[in-house]
C-alpha cells in the first residue's frame, strides 16, 4: 500500500485528535525534564547552606530567598509556660510543636522550639537561638482551625500566634531551632526537621509522559494500518 492509501483512511477527528495529545504528553515530559534541573538546583542550594555557618538573621532576611539558610537570633529569654503547644506529629508519634518569639530589631521572629509529645513544664531559660529560616506554611482548605481561645493550635498563623506570644511578629518566616547548636538542653524535647526532605522523581515522571506520547503514536498507527488494510480488501 502507498502512503496515500494509508494517509486516506485516516479519519481527520482521529488525526487532530491524536495530534493534540501526542503534543500535550510530550510537553508534560518536557515540563518535568525543566522541573528535575530546578529540582537538583534546589537539592544542591540546600546541601550547600547545610555546610555553612550561621548568619545573623537579619543579614539573611535582607537577601532574596534566605529559606532554610542557617541563622542566629539574638540572646532571648524562653519561658515555657508562656509558649504555644501546636499539634504536630513525628514518625506517627502525636505530640506538639513548642513555639516562642524572639525579638528582632523591628518584629519578633517566631521560633519552632523543638517537638515534644506531652507538654512541658513551665521553666525559663536565656539561649542565642540558632537554626534554619522557613516560611510560613500557607492554611489549605482541609487546614484545622486554630481554636485561639481554647488555647488548640494546628498551623503557624504570625496573625493569630503573636498576640498571644504577646509580640509582633514577621509573617515571611519563623525559625526552627537546632537544640545543639543552639546549647538548649530541654527535657522531653527532641530536634524537629531542620531541613525538609525534597524528592526528585521528575526524571520518572518526564519518562512516563514521553512513553505515554509515544505509546499513543504507536497505537494511532495501528488503527490507521488495519483500517487502510480493511479498505483494501472491500
Amino acid at each position: 500500500m502507498t502512503l496515500r492509501e494509508y494517509l486516506k483512511a485516516v479519519p481527520p477527528g482521529l488525526a487532530i485528535a491524536a495530534g493534540i495529545a501526542f503534543v500535550i504528553l510530550n510537553g508534560l515530559g518536557i515540563w518535568q525534564l525543566e522541573r528535575l534541573k530546578w529540582k537538583e538546583g534546589l537539592i544542591a542550594d540546600m546541601a550547600r547552606t547545610e555546610s555553612a555557618a550561621p548568619l545573623p538573621a537579619e543579614t539573611l532576611l535582607s537577601q532574596a530567598k534566605p529559606d532554610w539558610r542557617s541563622a542566629a537570633l539574638p540572646a532571648c529569654n524562653i519561658d515555657l509556660g508562656r509558649a504555644i503547644y501546636m499539634h504536630s506529629e513525628v514518625d506517627g508519634v502525636p505530640g506538639y510543636r513548642v513555639l516562642t518569639a524572639c525579638p528582632l530589631s523591628e518584629k519578633a521572629m517566631l521560633v519552632d522550639v523543638g517537638f515534644t509529645r506531652e507538654k512541658l513544664p513551665p521553666a525559663a531559660l536565656v539561649i542565642a537561638p540558632v537554626g534554619r529560616l522557613r516560611a510560613f506554611e500557607k492554611s489549605g482548605p482541609f487546614t484545622l482551625v486554630n481554636r485561639i481561645a481554647e488555647n488548640d493550635w494546628y498551623w503557624r498563623s504570625a496573625t493569630e500566634m503573636g498576640p498571644r506570644l504577646n509580640a509582633s511578629l514577621r509573617d515571611d518566616y519563623f525559625l526552627v531551632l537546632d537544640l545543639k547548636a543552639s546549647h538548649a538542653d530541654i527535657a522531653g524535647l527532641s530536634q524537629g526537621p531542620l531541613t525538609a526532605p525534597l524528592p526528585n522523581r521528575h526524571m520518572e515522571y518526564a519518562l512516563t509522559w514521553f512513553g505515554l506520547g509515544w505509546a499513543l503514536l504507536g497505537v494511532f498507527g495501528s488503527v490507521i494500518y488495519q483500517s487502510a488494510r480493511k479498505n483494501k480488501t472491500v
